[in-house]
């Protein structure tokens, strides 16, 4: 099988506390992956430097063979990433957040619309599509999140502890959703929850302290 993402000897560290440690793996094309770990073990890290929104110290990334800091532009088009904080943005509408997402990854503004449109009626959020992000529910707005994650169809998913916050209807609906499309992406997922690792991945690493230490 062709690798999707591929980490080569990855270091990081902030100060004297290292957050990646020599951390070597490979994630096979339309596989899901899943990173499981207590907080501080590395998974956030891993997913937002693929994202560009951390640098990596040594090694190297590669997402569908393209170097991530050679062909930056590319690679974050290609991935679609829910963060595990809240980073919508409070001055636009739910609509927005996510239509203006789309755009920005290389969406028409009708295609745009006709996402957005989709995917919160999929998901349950169309009557809030004109109302301000901050004055929803925190599981409304982990939603939003994984809407916009996916308004532009990426072909890389990353995801955050995906259904935090979420009530049980809300997260049976998020996993029914990337059952459906885990076919046809690379889905990488950070969790604590062993029993949604086990049920809806292919693979499992267990990290600590920056590096896996059971896959």
């Amino acid at each position: 099988m062709e690798a999707s993402i591929t980490f080569k000897r990855v270091g990081k560290a902030i100060g004297k506390k290292t957050l990646l440690a020599d951390l070597s793996f490979g994630v096979e094309k339309g596989s899901t992956f899943v990173l499981i770990g207590e907080n501080g073990s590395g998974k956030s890290i891993i997913l937002k430097l693929l994202v560009g929104l951390i640098e990596k110290d040594t090694g190297s990334v590669y997402i569908h063979g393209k170097d991530i800091n050679a062909r930056s532009l590319e690679t974050r088009s290609l991935c679609g990433f829910m963060p595990q904080t809240i980073n919508l943005d409070e001055d636009l509408n739910v609509f927005n957040n996510i239509s203006i997402h789309g755009q920005l990854h290389g969406l028409s503004a009708s295609e745009a619309k006709i996402k957005t449109l989709y995917w919160a009626d999929l998901l349950g959020f169309a009557p809030f599509l004109k109302q301000s992000v901050n004055k929803l529910a925190y599981g409304l707005q982990r939603k939003i999140l994984f809407a916009r994650a996916l308004v532009h169809d990426p072909e890389v998913l990353l995801l955050d502890e995906p259904t935090t916050g979420m009530d049980p209807h809300s997260r049976s609906t998020v996993w029914n959703i990337l059952d459906n499309l885990h076919h046809n992406k690379t889905i990488i997922f950070a969790t604590q929850n062993f029993t949604e690792a086990e049920r809806y991945s292919d693979r499992i690493a267990i990290l600590h302290e920056g590096n896996i230490k059971m896959d």
